[in-house]
C-alpha cells in the first residue's frame, strides 16, 4: 500500500517523537524525550516548520521537517530540508522519495527559489533516494561550521 503524505498538525506529535528520536540517534544524538517533545511541539503549533508525514495502514511511518530561509540572491524565499526520516521496516517502499516529492511540490507553490539538504557523507542509501529524485550535489559553495 502506497503511503498517505499529509502535512503533520499538532496531534500528530505524539505519532512524530519515535521518528524523532530513531532520526537522533541515526546522527548518534542520545535521546532527550522532553527536548525532543518541547521541540517538536513548538515547531508544530508555532509553524516554525513545515512537516508532511507519511502514514500505511493508519500508522505514521514517516517525516520530513522544512524551515523557511530567504535569499538575498534571489530575492525569494528557500527551504532547508533539515529533517527526512522513514522507519526502518517502511524502507525501500518509496515513502522517502514520497515524502521529498511533497517537499518540492510544497517549495514550489510557495514560489521557493530553491530547496537544500545536508547529510552525512556515509549515508549512501539517503544520497541515492535524493540522486534518484533529481536532486544534484553542491559543487559552487564550500560549508562552513561556526565553533559554538
Amino acid at each position: 500500500m502506497a503511503a498517505i503524505i499529509r502535512a503533520a498538525v499538532a496531534s500528530d506529535l505524539e505519532d512524530l517523537l519515535p521518528l524523532v528520536r530513531g532520526y537522533r540517534e541515526f546522527y548518534k544524538q542520545h535521546h532527550d524525550a522532553a527536548r525532543e517533545r518541547i521541540y517538536m511541539e513548538m515547531n508544530l503549533r508555532e509553524r516554525r516548520s513545515i512537516v508532511f508525514v507519511a502514514v500505511i495502514d493508519e500508522r505514521t511511518v514517516g517525516f520530513v521537517q522544512l524551515f523557511r530561509a530567504w535569499s538575498t540572491v534571489y530575492l525569494a524565499p528557500s527551504f532547508i530540508l533539515e529533517d527526512l526520516f522513514v522507519e526502518e521496516r517502511a524502507r525501500g517502499a518509496g515513502v522517502a522519495t514520497a515524502l521529498l516529492e511533497r517537499a518540492v511540490k510544497y517549495a514550489r507553490t510557495t514560489g521557493a527559489a530553491g530547496m537544500f539538504l545536508e547529510t552525512a557523507f556515509d549515508n549512501d542509501r539517503a544520497q541515492r533516494v535524493y540522486e534518484r529524485s533529481g536532486w544534484t550535489r553542491e559543487g559552487r559553495f564550500l560549508k562552513f561550521n561556526a565553533p559554538l
